[in-house]
């Protein structure tokens, strides 16, 4: 038997805290409080902590409580981690919000403000400016950045290198190219089952739409004078 102190048990409990996907007055009135006795140099992950939980709670009506939290991170403090994964986030709230403009630059800055480890970010940020661009139809700026060589070897799971072969196959039909091999390809790890880690078998799994696979369907059909781009790797 394990046995667990009373203060133990509050450390969990204080670690905790900034996870609460709730966001009403009083639950919000107590974590601004638990945030002024903070730490000062862990303020401003508390701060991503709490905006990215409302963020990935799927609730719309969190969308404007999160976006305020990351705001004032990358507004009031320069945290070297913090401030480009708080950008990052960003940028997803503003595309889920429909202002795709704001969700470019909270994207391009997220990078613009990570160290040369790219600290804080996805290490996809340019797939998802990509996609971004594809959303404001303009396919041939998202192919430039999918084109990347360096994004190419940061696909490592199936999720990102399934992102990338629907945005390769959408921006490539929609610029006259060959949408073929990257539809393809989308619709097989689509279908691949196998966890990329065993004990963890959730990462890097797929997750696609029966609308998804049938435009990825469309786009595996050969366009009538498609202009078929070189592989830059083999995926």
């Amino acid at each position: 038997m394990i046995i667990v102190s009373r203060e133990e048990v509050a450390v969990s409990s204080d670690r905790d805290w900034a996870h609460e996907a709730a966001f009403d007055d009083q639950t919000m009135d107590a974590f601004e409080r638990r945030l002024a006795r903070a730490r000062p140099e862990n303020r401003a992950q508390y701060l991503r902590v709490k905006g990215a939980t409302l963020l990935g709670a799927g609730d719309d009506a969190a969308l404007p409580v999160a976006i305020s939290l990351l705001h004032r991170v990358v507004d009031e403090y320069d945290d070297f981690l913090q401030v480009p994964w708080a950008h990052e986030l960003l940028g997803e709230a503003y595309r889920r919000t429909g202002e795709l403009d704001r969700a470019e630059h909270h994207f391009r800055t997220c990078l613009a403000t990570a160290d040369e480890r790219r600290s804080g970010t996805s290490d996809v940020t340019e797939l998802l400016i990509a996609e971004v661009l594809l959303e404001k139809s303009q396919p041939e700026a998202a192919l430039e950045l999918l084109d990347d060589e360096e994004l190419l070897t940061r696909l490592r799971w199936n999720s990102n290198i399934y992102r990338y072969c629907l945005a390769r196959a959408r921006a490539e039909r929609a610029s006259g190219g060959d949408s073929t091999p990257w539809s393809s390809e989308a619709l097989r790890l689509a279908d691949d089952n196998d966890p990329q880690l065993p004990h963890k078998p959730s990462v890097g799994r797929v997750r696609t739409s029966t609308e998804e696979r049938a435009e990825l369907r469309r786009l595996a059909q050969v366009a009538p004078e498609s202009r078929r781009r070189r592989f830059r790797r083999r995926l």
